[in-house]
């Protein structure tokens, strides 16, 4: 006999602040064992638990866990969707994931689960035992919601919300409470669309529902480490994740917007001054992104992701910024930034390059710089 009807679960989800809750019960996700197996043959990204039995049992992570709440917030605000359509013509601008516009929804989110937390056990009349996942969890968030009802799966393998489309974070609540469980899932709206596999820059959705992870510039503009050179030009200007999947997806029209304040966005903060984002200092970063949820690979990422975007701009004007980093301490800035010069052009940069590759001694970074001495007596 359950603890807490569906209905009463949704009102107090309501009441917690989330835009969609829906449950379902501990069980493991057996379904999903080949499904992962197969993603880590092809290579994982690093940023998922290595175990497949603890991602595919709840009861591994909560012994005493009975039910999984799953919650759904969504983050596009009718400023954000205006501004992330807007797009500056100003090439020394660069562009960054809707989901990062606001506030830092690992915290925003937990504090609505734990809200939510406390309502429950009010209504069940007991002490209740929970943990809270945002992020945190070897289970598969978007595996628990869509089988907790409350959304389903596109062949971009990103979840949808049936009002707010793609444009969701999710998290979850195990709890010992026994909540009524979603009678079935919600069945994927697709059909025979694959618009979001056609517009991949990368082609990291390598069919309906698979997706190469270390390939997709979300990834790629969060990774360690110098950049691998094929997928510095799809970057274009992107400083931070990729939403062109969801941009390409139907199902993304005519969505409800987020009303949450926290998500509201700054225009500083969608489409940055590549520029100024050479000038920072850490004390300057922590100040413009330390709340958002793109802070946390740091400065020096979000610096080699600029210097690539503005050798993506071809704009003359930024070489006087971007020659200091021939000399920086950390290599995939000295790299970025030849090649950053490269695509620029210009004898000012040939040279410069070429005088960084004399001093040089780490050799993939020399061979990024090879280009300048070729032909000049230093290769």
């Amino acid at each position: 006999m359950t603890e807490l009807s569906l209905e009463t679960l949704r009102e107090l989800g309501r009441a917690a602040g989330l835009d969609a809750v829906g449950a379902t019960t501990a069980d493991p996700f057996p379904e999903m064992a080949p499904r992962l197996r197969a993603y880590a043959e092809r290579g994982r990204t690093g940023y998922e638990h290595e175990n497949v039995e603890d991602r595919i049992d709840p009861r591994r992570w909560m012994p005493e866990a009975r039910s999984i709440v799953a919650a759904a917030m969504a983050y596009l605000t009718e400023d954000g969707h205006r501004l992330a359509r807007r797009h500056p013509r100003d090439g020394k601008r660069g562009v960054v994931t809707v989901y990062s516009y606001g506030a830092d929804y690992h915290r925003i989110l937990a504090e609505r689960l734990h809200r939510l937390a406390a309502l429950m056990e009010e209504a069940v009349g007991r002490p209740i035992r929970y943990r809270v996942a945002v992020d945190t969890s070897p289970l598969v968030d978007r595996r628990v919601a869509e089988r907790a009802g409350i959304g389903w799966i596109g062949k971009n393998c990103v979840f949808y919300s049936p009002e707010h489309g793609s444009f969701v974070f999710l998290g979850a609540l195990l709890t010992d409470v026994e909540v009524e469980p979603a009678r079935e899932p919600i069945a994927p709206r697709c059909g025979t669309c694959t618009r979001c596999l056609d517009a991949c820059p990368t082609g990291a959705l390598i069919a309906p529902g698979v997706i190469d992870a270390r390939r997709c510039l979300s990834f790629v503009t969060q990774m360690k480490g110098i950049i691998p050179e094929e997928f510095r030009v799809p970057m274009g200007r992107r400083v931070w994740g990729c939403d062109t999947c969801q941009w390409a997806c139907p199902e993304n029209r005519g969505i409800r917007a987020s009303e949450h304040e926290a998500y509201r966005p700054a225009e500083e903060l969608a489409f940055p001054d590549l520029i100024e984002i050479l000038g920072w200092s850490n004390r300057t970063f922590e100040r413009r992104l330390g709340h958002t949820a793109a802070a946390w690979r740091g400065l020096r990422t979000w610096q080699r992701n600029a210097l690539i975007a503005l050798g993506n701009c071809r704009d003359k004007a930024a070489v006087v910024h971007i020659l200091p980093f021939l000399r920086h301490e950390r290599r995939e800035l000295r790299a970025s930034a030849a090649w950053a010069l490269k695509r620029i052009g210009g004898d000012e940069a040939r040279r410069a390059v070429a005088a960084a590759y004399e001093m040089e001694e780490d050799p993939e970074v020399r061979a990024e710089m090879a280009w300048a001495a070729e032909g000049s007596g230093h290769a």
